[in-house]
């Protein structure tokens, strides 16, 4: 049998809706990509693995009893996968038509693109961000104390993310999103697998940095696009997610650069946190939400997690 064009690995918790449209995209791509799909489920209490065997019988389905991680989960249908091309794709993301085939004929056409992230747009169609320079303390700095957010087209105060970038255009970067990141074969060999040690968040960074080192390159291709949702699994628990995302970004800054870097990283965070929680307090008299509460919440409990394993 002739070796597939695309190993499409999905990972999924709780997502079924969105994920029936992810797959659905898949399965509308021109017939000359053959492809191997993989959906990794990750203890869905939401019928996904049902809906996924009843609509999309093709799909080879990995059912975890748990919430085994993002990476954990993609490092298992690598391990099976048949296709000389792994697209990670987001169960909360679709694919736009033809996003595959230009994929396939870029990747085809620049074989020094060892890994390849499309143009990932929000559902009202502007763009998100999805192409990065790897950060620094500097960067983080910046991103506390509210300087990125006022000056988001700036390549100083936004330089993490490209700040003024347009993003029409194909460039060399240093990571791109795990929302949808595709990868040749023989380089994910080479890297190795995902380290699992990231749970949710950083995962995909601390990957591009081990490819790039072993000299392979990166590069954001926008001629393909996508659709990405953004936050789905965690959505419902953002409050107790958001401490595990910084976590996983100070392991990534100490694996990196040491721990020194990663604490004074940990102390920029809590500055930063601790100047959302008044700008929120300030604000809590004319926006009594839930979601204003939920993200209090989160702040403190961030600030919390730091202080007790600084």
């Amino acid at each position: 049998m002739n070796q597939p064009d695309f190993s499409i690995i999905v990972v999924n918790w709780n997502t079924r809706d969105l994920l029936r449209q992810c797959l659905a995209s898949v399965y509308s791509e021109p017939a000359e990509v053959t492809l191997d799909v993989i959906v990794v489920d990750n203890g869905s209490s939401d019928d996904s693995q049902e809906m996924v065997r009843r609509e999309f019988p093709a799909v080879r389905l990995v059912e975890n009893e748990a919430n085994v991680g993002f990476a954990a989960a993609n490092n298992q249908a690598m391990r099976i996968a048949l296709g000389r091309i792994f697209l990670l794709l987001n169960s909360d993301a679709y694919l736009l038509p033809g996003a595959l085939d230009k994929l396939a004929r870029f990747m085809d056409s620049a074989p020094q693109a060892a890994v390849v992230g499309p143009q990932v747009l929000n559902p009202d169609g502007t763009i998100q961000p999805s192409c990065f320079r790897f950060p620094t303390l500097l960067d983080i700095g910046f991103e506390s104390f509210f300087l990125t957010r006022l000056f988001p087209r700036s390549d100083l105060f936004n330089r993490r993310n490209l700040g003024g970038f347009d993003r029409r255009s194909l460039r060399e970067v240093d990571w791109v999103s795990g929302a949808c990141l595709a990868v040749r074969r023989e380089v994910a060999e080479e890297a190795g697998p995902m380290d699992e040690g990231f749970f949710m968040y950083a995962e995909e960074a601390d990957w591009c940095l081990r490819i790039r080192e072993s000299g392979h390159r990166i590069f954001f291709y926008p001629g393909a696009e996508v659709i990405h949702h953004g936050g789905q699994s965690a959505k419902h628990i953002r409050a107790e997610m958001l401490p595990r995302g910084f976590a996983s970004r100070f392991r990534y800054f100490e694996k990196h650069y040491g721990r020194g870097y990663a604490r004074a990283i940990r102390l920029l965070t809590v500055g930063g946190m601790l100047l959302r929680i008044v700008a929120s307090l300030i604000a809590w008299p004319c926006i009594r939400s839930p979601e204003v509460a939920s993200r209090i919440k989160g702040y403190a409990n961030v600030v919390r997690e730091i202080l007790v394993h600084f």
